[in-house]
């Protein structure tokens, strides 16, 4: 049965193998495959002017295996939005539904935070042949805001979606 929690820096080591289960996504949006210490950086790492309780990790838990995680920003880039950094499936158990089962789990906590009616996200566009059939099945749009984007040998870019949360 696969069930949800938060995580903190104690699940660094689950979070680094499910990473590592799926290194496809780290060798697209970065250059290079995970590296020891990603796990924790998945964790910690936010904007600057992000204060620590707006970072929210989820972990959706199969058989005692992390499965899959997401990573959610409260109330950022504005008071109005709640900007989700990184949602990603194991990579044996993708296609099995669970990165919607835990963009559901995700959407109910968003819908308890006063005063947020938008969900968003940036799509990297060397992630993007796989990612924006995934977004656009949960009602996300792109918002024809496109941004730079530089991460080691990697220079493309970022598309930001949304979707209103009503």
């Amino acid at each position: 049965m696969l069930t949800f929690g938060a995580l903190d820096e104690a699940d660094a080591p689950a979070v680094q193998a499910l990473l590592e289960s799926n290194p496809g996504y780290t060798e697209r949006v970065s250059g290079r495959p995970p590296a020891p210490g990603d796990g924790l950086e998945v964790l910690l790492d936010g904007p600057p002017d992000l204060k620590p309780e707006q970072k929210h990790c989820v972990g959706a838990w199969l058989d005692g295996t992390l499965v899959a995680v997401a990573d959610v920003l409260q109330s950022w880039p504005n008071e109005q939005t709640a900007h989700i950094g990184l949602l990603l499936v194991h990579g044996d158990h993708e296609g099995q539904g669970i990165g919607r089962a835990l963009h559901e789990h995700v959407l109910g906590e968003v819908l308890g935070w006063e005063g947020v009616d938008t969900l968003r996200l940036g799509i990297v566009e060397t992630n993007a042949a796989g990612a924006e059939p995934f977004w656009s099945k949960l009602d996300y749009r792109p918002t024809g805001r496109v941004v730079p984007f530089i991460e080691g040998p990697v220079e493309t870019t970022v598309a930001v979606w949304s979707r209103p949360l009503a």
